[in-house]
């Protein structure tokens, strides 16, 4: 699995991630964002579901749009359903599509603690590149 880091940055949470490839860096960036929203995680997936995540017409060759959307769709899942991303089979990865069986764990506000409540992930100094070692790494920010 890969690795993150936090950084500090004006009302609002950056994250510095990397993997071993893009679908390393996805799955990392995933854990990355939770962790800093919850304090305690689920501790049993409940839900395997299928989350596909498509950049916008235009920017299909856009790794740090596909990361943007991914982790939306993502955020999405946790306000609309109470649920936190546990396990992650990327099926499909790439520039153009991800898609996932991801295994959700249920929030429970009566178990679980919050840290942070994220609004979104930001455009804003966005960097997704593969290095020349064939790995992936990220920087994106949090809005809080």
């Amino acid at each position: 699995m890969g690795t993150f880091d936090v950084f500090d940055h004006t009302a609002d949470i950056g994250l510095e991630v990397r993997g071993r490839d893009l679908a390393d860096l996805l799955e990392t960036a995933a854990r990355a964002a939770f962790e800093q929203m919850l304090e305690d995680l689920p501790d049993e997936v409940e839900a395997i579901e299928q989350v596909r995540a498509v950049p916008m017409e235009g920017f299909e060759d856009d790794a740090g749009e596909l990361l943007v959307v991914w982790l939306q769709e993502l955020l999405y899942r946790f306000e609309t359903g109470g649920l936190v991303p546990l396990t992650f089979d990327l099926e499909v990865c790439g520039p153009g599509e991800v898609r996932a069986s991801v295994g959700f764990g249920r929030f429970d506000p009566d178990r679980h603690r919050t840290r942070l409540d994220i609004k979104a992930v930001t455009y804003h100094d966005l960097q997704v590149h593969e290095e020349p070692d064939g790995s992936w790494s990220a920087r994106f920010i949090l809005d809080v």
